[in-house]
């Protein structure tokens, strides 16, 4: 039986970007419009742009050594919690 349903294992990576605020009243407008986040909404728009604009899709063809000049964060590395001891003071329940 085929699989109802694909999962796709994405990489995010965090980023700062500048942007005015009526952008940013919009795309929170647009998020609950749309009954999602606005991380999902700047992702969707910039794959519609990036896949309809035909003069960017042969511009990136030809130039994959373009600058990085996003300024993207470092992944924190997940720390592993401590168990919390219960002090002697501390009435224990059987």
């Amino acid at each position: 039986m085929a699989a109802l349903l694909t999962v796709k294992n994405i990489q995010m990576t965090t980023a700062t970007v500048t942007v005015n605020t009526e952008i940013v009243a919009k795309l929170n407008a647009y998020a609950a419009f749309t009954s999602s986040t606005p991380d999902a909404v700047i992702v969707a728009a910039l794959e519609y742009v990036f896949s309809t604009d035909k003069e960017f899709i042969a511009f990136f063809d030809k130039h994959k050594d373009h600058p990085a000049l996003l300024r993207v964060k470092e992944a924190k590395t997940p720390q592993k919690r401590r168990k919390v001891r219960q002090s002697d003071s501390t009435p224990k329940v059987s």
